[in-house]
């Protein structure tokens, strides 16, 4: 007589496939979620550093601009500037 260690078609065993294949798909499917996340994360930084970037480079636009309008009017732009260096400090 052959002795069965495990019942391989009984309910038990039937419940014990579907339990694994359910989180087997559980976890494929939060997988693909991080993922996706991850690269729209990405896509965000890059997004948020070009328009860091785009910022930056308007306000020194703008600064340029009114050191040329201060230089124009006859300020002494250097020596304002040292001035607010040294305040600063």
């Amino acid at each position: 007589m052959e002795k069965r260690t495990v019942d391989d078609v009984g309910i038990t065993a039937m419940m014990f496939r579907e339990i694994g294949a359910f989180w087997e798909r559980a976890f494929l499917w939060s997988e693909e979620r991080a993922k996706e996340d991850r690269l729209l994360d990405a896509e965000d930084d890059r997004r948020r550093l070009t328009l860091a970037q785009e910022r930056k480079m308007d306000a020194e636009a703008r600064l340029l601009e009114q050191i040329r309008l201060a230089k124009e009017a006859g300020l002494d732009v250097d020596a304002i500037l040292r001035s607010i260096r040294e305040d600063v400090r």
